[in-house]
């Protein structure tokens, strides 16, 4: 009984401690950067949501706190300059991977785009954010262009994403303007404070609200790390014929990124693929060709790139569904594309997605920018 009491006791002086300061003081970093990315991630009635303009903060994804900076146009940029109108541009545009979440801008495709190629006339710009797709590059692109009559636009480079079949899902009846539903900041963690008690989910609350409760979590979660990584190495080594002890941390981390974000790759199974996928993928076909018919009046080019996620190039089934269904379409729009999958096709795939994706994610790192980069300048120089 004494021992339940101590127990308690312990309990309940972490909780107050943890509320009032230590909480506060391990997450102030973290907080921080979600305030501000909340902030200046702000509302646009043209495109729905962009940038703040020549503003620099803090930004998080998954564990990684990260620095934006933008430019004039509310691009991501490598300082908050304004742009030099002399110069001639090519506006890369996408979601997520475009914007290069969790990485510093030097790691991004554009940033790797622009010191490749050194040159004071010239300048990729980056007009990605995340969850952009189809719909909204098409409106960002023509707002842009029409307000900025200055601007020396030579090409227009669209990254087209596979989760663009359900973000462009809720604009299929193409909004001409949009509503602010951005919302207020919201601290998770004080929001699931009365919501866990609540639903009774006492361990959760512990994991959450208390410092002991965070350290036993982060235990128990190197554990459960330790017991899947023997799992998928003895998977990988069934797999690839290979031993065991041969397995590479790559060919590990492979299996995580491939399993992340499966709602994704299920828009590219069964039903789903056959009712709703294929749609959505002619509608972003014919705002690509909506794109393409406005820049060709202002002598601008335009090139979709098509580039794999992690599951695509472990799953050939999936892979060649995608490729032969949407390059006819744009071909048959004479919509000029690059695919750049087969690069990362090349020797051992699972190592490929090791080296090239964030670790337990979806999204290219620095080494993946760096082989997207050098297959776009191939085209470019074409």
């Amino acid at each position: 009984m004494k021992k339940f009491y101590f127990l308690t006791v312990f309990i309940i002086i972490d909780l107050l401690l943890s509320q009032l300061f230590l909480l506060k003081f391990l997450e102030n970093d973290l907080i921080k950067a979600n305030k501000e990315s909340f902030e200046n991630r702000i509302f646009n009635k043209n495109y729905n949501y962009t940038f703040q303009k020549q503003a620099q903060f803090t930004s998080q994804y998954d564990k990684n706190i990260y620095k934006i900076f933008t430019n004039d146009l509310g691009f991501r940029d490598e300082s908050t300059q304004s742009l030099d109108r002399e110069k001639e541009f090519s506006i890369l545009i996408g979601d997520s991977f475009i914007e290069g979440v969790g990485l510093d801008y030097k790691d991004t495709i554009v940033g790797i785009l622009n010191e490749k190629l050194a040159n004071n006339k010239f300048k990729f710009l980056n007009a990605g954010v995340a969850s952009y797709s189809s719909y909204i590059y098409k409106k960002k692109i023509e707002k842009i262009i029409k307000n900025n009559s200055d601007l020396k636009v030579r090409e227009v480079i669209v990254f087209l994403d596979k989760s663009d079949v359900s973000d462009d899902e809720r604009y299929l009846n193409k909004p001409t303007f949009f509503k602010n539903t951005k919302g207020k900041f919201i601290n998770q963690r004080k929001e699931d404070f009365f919501k866990d008690l609540k639903e009774l989910s006492f361990w959760r609350f512990y994991t959450k609200q208390t410092i002991s409760g965070k350290i036993i979590k982060l235990s128990t979660d190197q554990i459960e790390n330790f017991l899947s990584n023997i799992e998928k190495r003895f998977f990988i080594s069934k797999k690839l014929n290979k031993s065991f002890f041969a397995v590479t941390d790559f060919e590990i981390k492979a299996i995580k990124s491939i399993n992340n974000k499966p709602h994704i790759r299920n828009w590219y199974l069964g039903t789903t693929w056959e009712e709703r996928t294929k749609n959505n993928i002619k509608f972003s076909v014919e705002n690509l060709n909506e794109l393409k018919n406005f820049l060709e009046k202002k002598n601008i080019e335009l090139l979709v790139v098509l580039y794999p996620w992690s599951f695509e190039i472990d799953n050939e089934e999936i892979r060649k569904k995608y490729l032969q269904f949407i390059i006819p379409l744009l071909n048959e729009n004479k919509i000029n594309n690059l695919s750049v999958y087969d690069i990362f096709l090349k020797g051992n795939i699972y190592e490929n997605i090791g080296k090239n994706y964030l670790y337990n994610d979806i999204h290219f790192n620095k080494n993946g920018n760096q082989v997207l980069a050098n297959e776009l300048l191939k085209k470019i120089n074409q």
